[in-house]
């Protein structure tokens, strides 16, 4: 098991470092989840890149910030952050590696700090599909009550999926995924925390993908072939705005993207040594 480590500029993100190559990368996991799961990629990665996988904000060993709920984190304070991250460890540019929710949070730095990127892996990212209930619902006083209420009374709205499950408004993977995220309270305050504080990064797909073209940032897009959350069909949103520079692959997966065949997917688009 890797030592945690903290970085500090502003707030304070852990992370892990995986590997000892010559490639920076910094690794975002997918909700609910940590650092730790990019572990499984070392042995395949860890003579050409040197992975910090990092805690997000309420993750892990990360410290929570539940202010935040009304303060929500800017795309241009996590390109800072991330920037300054990247400072300390003397990478001029960096390799960005995103899973699910950490997919979104790759897509803005994109957006935000093209310059600073070398190359981006996405693995079943979030962020491909805008959400406009979401937004709404996040962005009013009424909305963020709501999220709280459903922290200690989520009947109402377990009682929505289930009947959007009933008249097959909803897969039986998507039901089961929304219902295994919000089946406790500790997991009803996490969805609150991180879906309020990080309710302003949606990334604008066009502009990612014209910053990926301009400063010829290869993106590479990976999906589970039988992914229900995250369904393939979505590369389309982003891969239509650059199609020369984004490509798409499946693994014979769901929603688990992080693999030891991922790794070999990723190695596979380094550049040569």
């Amino acid at each position: 098991m890797q030592p945690i480590r903290y970085f500090t500029h502003g707030v304070t993100l852990a992370y892990r470092i995986y590997g000892n190559g010559a490639i920076p990368v910094l690794a975002f996991h997918g909700f609910g989840r940590t650092g730790e799961d990019f572990a499984v990629l070392e042995t395949v990665l860890a003579e050409r890149c040197t992975v910090h996988a990092f805690d997000l904000h309420f993750h892990g060993q990360s410290p929570s910030y539940p202010h935040r709920a009304e303060e929500p984190f800017t795309p241009a304070e996590l390109a800072t952050f991330f920037t300054a991250f990247a400072d300390s460890i003397h990478a001029e540019r960096i390799t960005l590696l995103g899973y699910s929710l950490g997919g979104r949070i790759a897509l803005s730095l994109l957006e935000q700090v093209p310059q600073r990127i070398e190359r981006v892996f996405l693995a079943a990212p979030d962020g491909l599909v805008t959400r406009p209930w979401y937004r709404g619902l996040a962005a009013s006083s009424i909305g963020r009550n709501l999220y709280r209420r459903f922290v200690e009374k989520p009947m109402i709205i377990h009682g929505v999926i289930d009947g959007l499950r009933a008249v097959r408004l909803l897969n039986e993977r998507m039901h089961r995924f929304l219902k295994g995220q919000t089946d406790s309270k500790a997991k009803r305050i996490l969805l609150r925390d991180v879906w309020l504080s990080y309710r302003l990064i949606e990334p604008d797909l066009a502009m990612a993908a014209a910053n990926a073209e301009k400063y010829h940032v290869p993106v590479h897009l990976f999906f589970g072939t039988h992914d229900r959350v995250i369904k393939p069909v979505t590369g389309n949103n982003l891969s239509r705005f650059a199609p020369d520079r984004i490509t798409r692959e499946e693994l014979p997966f769901g929603h688990v993207l992080l693999t030891p065949e991922l790794g070999n997917a990723i190695l596979a688009h380094l550049p040569p040594r």
